[in-house]
């Protein structure tokens, strides 16, 4: 399945992209009641707005998700609804997906989750 690919046109985003620090890891899983088998492999990047993940299995645009981020350490798990933006094939078996959050992500939050990241 194909969407709006992330390197097609112009930038459209908001913010950057960040990588995830090690030992984070995601969830994803179809619907909005989280009940559904886990389809993540993994974070490629995050932030504030929204995450790229890879996925065991393609699904479509415009799908309702809730994707679980927590870290190694935290006693947490965040806990997000999201849109499925854009779907490809990674090349590997796996699939690449980018998700908006309904919910912007707390920059204390994001802070702990990436690398790199300057709080302003």
């Amino acid at each position: 399945m194909s969407g709006d690919s992330s390197s097609a046109g112009p930038e459209r985003r908001k913010t950057h992209r960040r990588q995830p620090r090690p030992g984070v890891t995601v969830n994803f899983r179809l619907g909005t009641l989280g009940l559904g088998p886990d389809l993540a492999l993994g974070a490629v990047d995050l932030h504030e707005d929204g995450l790229c993940l890879r996925l065991k299995a393609a699904v479509n645009p415009g799908a309702e998700a809730e994707v679980g981020v927590s870290r190694a350490g935290w006693g947490r798990a965040l806990k997000f609804m999201a849109e499925v933006r854009w779907c490809r094939e990674a090349g590997d078996g796996t699939f690449l997906v980018g998700v908006q959050l309904r919910k912007r992500m707390l920059h204390k939050d994001l802070s702990e989750l990436v690398r790199g990241y300057a709080m302003a």
